[in-house]
């Protein structure tokens, strides 16, 4: 980075992605599920001794492994048009992190989670899973794990293959008309810059539209158009009025001088530029509108050209009334001044901008920051993810976001190649049938979410897994051919949170069946101390234990809350996590001893204060909380039940004694007998064996 401000796509991943830094990458690095590491390490190396693929392998665990986004989330393509992540297929060329493009070679449909709002100081604002990973300056980060001093990622000036087939004339055309053109009945446009007023009448004349021009105010003159009506009802601009108007579809598809032609002619009709104070600012660049949608896309195409803006609302009195518009603001003066490099403005705007512009103070930078100001819950929203080739990011909404750990060690094990997919992404056999058909010999094939995979693509898993061969049927009816293809030999590893809804024939052909178990508080203190090795957080051995018995058991739990005790240390302490800052950093976090948040404590209190312990429905216990039921009971309950704090009986949910006393409230006599044994919870020590 050349400051504060910048994220650089050239320092290297080793040093900045946090999240993929501290997963292990070869089985000795696998920290805890001793049994399955062992059992896997004999798996491997027995095949390696023989030459052989290895036997398919199940991994079956706790849920977690999903990382979605809203599908309503905008995707960058490599023709530069933005498509809704709802809408994206299997081949789309989508922009990563680099600006480079890279093929959508799955697409995961999660469907509806508990979701955040993410919104940045840019005007800028996303829905994604809470375990969704942004990139920051300090590596991947979670969506729910940001807060106001984190800064997310926008790609500058991504290559783009345009496609686009209107002549350069057409973008400022269309520029114009958005700005200062009348499209709702005759079309017209108005002006009181003499110069602009000449170059819309040449841009009429390049692209053979007659025109007439005629005064409309003692200031301002009016120009008539014939001919544009198809035009404009093509490219969506027909009939809008200004809270209607967006940027035409055609303009994303343009390269950078055909969209710079497109904002100068924008701007030269609803722009501003303007001098201030040297202390904070000297030269500010404008666009105003009431459609923030409008400006949400000028913000974009300015993004393409490198030039990072701010949407604001702007609210003020028009004509006596209250009014509300939006502005959207340059006010960097090395965005300034590529501002000025990089869009000819004509008019007297135009000269200002000319004789204000100021020197560029900053290197290229293919990254640049937005700094987040708000996460908020956002409900239940529809969600999806990609996977993508290369370095598995994408953009969403000009973010960089990313696209399981096991499935990797096992291809490095075996120095072969990993192809990702997922079980609701293979639709139909001839999905399937393309990707096995294109591995090549010992490569692994990473399913997720298998127990998903559509009943005719695992019926042809059956004869990829047992005789490496598929038989793909070619034509319909009595005219239909099976044709036998052989299969390169190769290792599936499925991975499923619900391994009982496996068919029989399915899990019986697996070789090696894995139980991932959650992490005991011994296991995760060894973990956060090799992460925090990685990271470079001195970490003591009472700081380690205090956070691993907040960790649920979960390794990406542990990793998260030590970044976060990382920030609190370094912020508010000496940089060092002893026992002291971890307490006070997750209480700051509201994370109490055993690891429950402020929802888990809220559903506990309502049952033990509201209900007397129950028992009490689900969706009478989620109403007392504020939140929907399969949010309480997907998200809070099974921790809560193994914590043994809960418990689920047929007549609703029960506090159990040791809710009570974690509360600190005493339960009413006779609610639990003297000589009742407690059950057996995540945090008891397992008895001795004899």
């Amino acid at each position: 980075m050349s400051d504060g401000n910048v994220v650089s796509a050239y320092v290297s991943d080793a040093e900045l992605d946090a999240e993929a830094t501290v997963r292990p990458k070869r089985l000795d690095e696998f920290i805890a599920q001793h049994r399955v590491r062992d059992q896997l390490d004999l798996l491997l190396k027995g095949a390696m001794r023989r030459g052989s693929p290895p036997d398919h392998i199940l991994l079956s665990g706790p849920p977690g492994l999903g990382k979605p986004v809203s599908v309503d989330a905008l995707v960058l393509l490599e023709d530069g048009s933005r498509r809704r992540l709802g809408d994206i297929v299997v081949g789309d060329r989508v922009i990563t992190r680099t600006g480079d493009a890279a093929n959508v070679t799955a697409v995961h449909e999660q469907g509806e989670l508990d979701s955040v709002r993410i919104r940045t100081g840019s005007g800028r604002e996303v829905v994604a899973a809470p375990d969704h990973p942004f990139w920051t300056p300090d590596g991947w980060a979670k969506a729910g794990d940001l807060t106001d001093r984190d800064l997310l990622a926008n790609v500058l000036c991504p290559d783009l293959i345009a496609v686009s087939n209107q002549d350069t004339a057409e973008y400022k055309l269309a520029g114009y008309l958005i700005g200062d053109g009348c499209t709702t009945n005759q079309v017209t446009f108005t002006g009181g810059d003499e110069d602009v007023l000449a170059d819309f009448r040449a841009t009429c004349d390049v692209l053979g539209h007659p025109h007439k021009t005629g005064p409309n105010s003692a200031r301002s003159s009016l120009i008539r158009i014939s001919g544009l009506i198809p035009w404009l009802g093509e490219h969506g601009l027909l009939g809008k009025n200004a809270w209607q108007k967006r940027v035409p579809e055609f303009v994303f598809r343009g390269d950078s001088w055909q969209i710079a032609a497109f904002l100068g002619a924008y701007f030269a009709c609803d722009g501003t530029v303007s001098r201030r104070g040297r202390d904070r600012y000297d030269v500010v660049v404008e666009f105003y509108s009431v459609s923030r949608e409008l400006l949400a896309d000028v913000q974009h195409l300015l993004l393409r050209l490198g030039i990072q803006s701010r949407l604001k609302l702007k609210r003020g009195r028009y004509q006596g009334r209250p009014h509300e518009s939006w502005r959207l603001s340059v006010t960097s003066q090395d965005d300034v001044a590529r501002f000025v490099e990089r869009i000819t403005v004509i008019g007297e705007r135009g000269r200002r901008l000319t004789e204000w512009a100021p020197r560029r103070d900053r290197f290229e930078e293919r990254l640049a920051a937005d700094r987040v100001v708000s996460v908020e819950q956002a409900g239940l929203h529809e969600c999806r993810c990609l996977t993508v080739d290369g370095d598995h990011t994408f953009t969403v909404n000009d973010f960089v976001v990313h696209n399981t750990t096991l499935a990797n060690i096992v291809a490095a094990e075996l120095g072969s190649g990993i192809r990702v997919t997922s079980g609701p992404a293979i639709e139909r056999s001839g999905d399937l049938a393309a990707i096995l058909t294109s591995l090549a010999e010992g490569d692994v094939l990473f399913i997720d979410e298998i127990h998903r995979i559509a009943k005719p693509a695992e019926e042809l898993l059956y004869s990829a897994m047992e005789d490496f061969r598929v038989d793909v049927v070619v034509g319909k009816g009595p005219g239909a051919t099976a044709i036998p293809l052989d299969v390169e030999p190769f290792t599936l590893v499925g991975a499923t949170t619900r391994s009982g809804l496996l068919t029989g024939p399915m899990r019986d052909r697996f070789g090696f069946v894995a139980h991932l178990d959650f992490y005991s508080p011994t296991d995760l203190e060894a973990l956060l101390h090799r992460s925090a090795r990685i990271l470079g957080v001195p970490i003591t051995d009472d700081g380690a234990v205090e956070i691993a018995g907040r960790s649920r058991g979960t390794p990406r739990i542990a990793n998260r809350l030590l970044r976060r005790v990382r920030d609190f240390a370094e912020v508010r302490a000496d940089g060092v996590v002893t026992l002291e800052t971890a307490r006070a950093a997750l209480t700051v976090y509201d994370v109490d001893a055993l690891g429950l948040d402020r929802l888990d404590r809220a559903v506990l209190t309502a049952l033990v204060d509201l209900f007397r312990g129950g028992p009490v429905g689900l969706s009478t216990l989620a109403v007392a909380v504020g939140e929907q039921p399969d949010t309480v009971e997907e998200v809070c309950e099974p921790f809560l039940v193994r914590a043994g704090l809960l418990a689920r009986t047929p007549r609703g949910r029960v506090a159990t004694e040791a809710a009570w006393h974690h509360l600190g409230r005493n339960p009413p006599n006779g609610t639990f007998g003297a000589a009742t044994v407690a059950a057996p919870d995540l945090f008891s020590a397992a008895p001795e064996q004899p």
